[in-house]
């Protein structure tokens, strides 16, 4: 299952790569009446399903050139208080990001952002401002399934760049409460996600015109703002469809992560964990054609299995269907448990009984 995982995670990254990596250009430009080289690397990812088609494009390079300057643009993760938000009060973080709302210049454009998920998966952003001249913006959206709140945060902030551009404030402050959203923007040279990239140079082209301050706000304290842009985050993810299905590439290494450890929780099914130990043919009781045919029946290869044309074949049962194991079984009414079980001599005794032993 980690075998699996990691490679899916590696197959991700390459493919959102694109043009810019010649085994990712393959695999798009790839169609179903292609023939892939057997046991091949990405042969192997096709048959077990790897190769996902819905990946975000990374771009291997800054979108900045090295003339662009952003000394306009503030990126602030903490209030006026620096304290950490799990030992303060709740009013308390509260009355810190009230007071620093008051601060902000009467003139400037105030947006506030978030990105939510539900328990089964859906996401949304919201986003939530309300202009100098009184005017009211809300938008609300469906993001891909499985999408990282911290991604659904950074499409919130796209957006709310995106209404940005059209107005003509000296001020613009975006309120958000993710710290991860901040600080990934702070390393903005480092950026490679086609969101992330979209996200710096909304930026850049407000900077030429306003001031852009990023500013962390607490989450779940009272401020209207915010409380307006969850209730819009929420009321996104239950949207019917999403404007998007690309995903990250760490979104789907966590979702193939999930069905590995919901796989590996869950117990194997099969019959033959009900035996306890190795051997179990060897130490069942009674002569030596009886566990013969024991383990023949358990391996799958009895006596009678032919192959023909690299197909298994067998012979007719009495009641004229072809005898697999899983047949003879069943048709002497018995059962694959008490295959795995003790009760090997009990089985034997029905094969005799129904004349089937030789086919075994």
């Amino acid at each position: 299952m980690r075998i699996r995982t990691n490679s899916a995670k590696y197959i991700a990254k390459l493919q959102s790569l694109g043009s810019f990596n010649r085994t990712s250009k393959f695999i798009l430009q790839w169609t179903s009446n292609q023939r892939l080289k057997k046991d091949s690397p990405v042969g192997v990812m096709w048959k077990r399903g790897l190769l996902d088609f819905n990946i975000e494009p990374c771009i291997p390079f800054s979108c900045l050139t090295p003339n662009t300057s952003l000394d306009r643009v503030s990126f602030n993760d903490q209030l006026l208080s620096s304290a950490p938000k799990h030992t303060q009060h709740p009013e308390m973080m509260r009355q810190l990001s009230l007071e620093l709302i008051n601060n902000i210049p009467s003139q400037a454009l105030v947006l506030y952002t978030d990105g939510s998920k539900s328990d089964s998966g859906r996401t949304g952003s919201g986003i939530y401002a309300k202009a100098d001249d009184g005017l009211v913006f809300r938008c609300r959206f469906r993001n891909p399934d499985n999408c990282l709140v911290f991604r659904s945060e950074l499409l919130a902030i796209r957006e709310a760049l995106n209404f940005a551009l059209h107005f003509e404030n000296s001020d613009i402050y975006v309120l958000t409460d993710s710290k991860s959203s901040i600080q990934y923007l702070k390393n903005r040279p480092e950026i490679r996600e086609k969101t992330g990239q979209e996200v710096v140079s909304k930026i850049a082209t407000l900077s030429q015109k306003s001031r852009v301050c990023f500013q962390w706000i607490p989450s779940h304290v009272g401020v209207f703002g915010n409380e307006e842009a969850d209730v819009l985050a929420k009321e996104g993810s239950a949207l019917p469809s999403a404007s998007s299905s690309e995903l990250f590439t760490s979104e789907i290494y966590s979702i193939h992560k999930a069905i590995a450890n919901s796989a590996w929780r869950n117990p194997p099914a099969h019959d033959w964990y009900a035996g306890n130990r190795p051997g179990l043919s060897l130490q069942s009781v009674g002569t030596r054609s009886a566990q013969t045919a024991l383990a023949r029946l358990r391996s799958g290869h009895i006596k009678s299995l032919k192959f023909i044309d690299k197909e298994k074949t067998f012979p007719s049962c009495p009641c004229s269907c072809p005898a697999s194991p899983a047949h003879i079984i069943d048709c002497i009414g018995a059962s694959t448990r008490q295959l795995w079980s003790g009760e090997g001599k009990r089985l034997v005794e029905l094969l005799e009984q129904h004349g089937v032993m030789d086919l075994v």
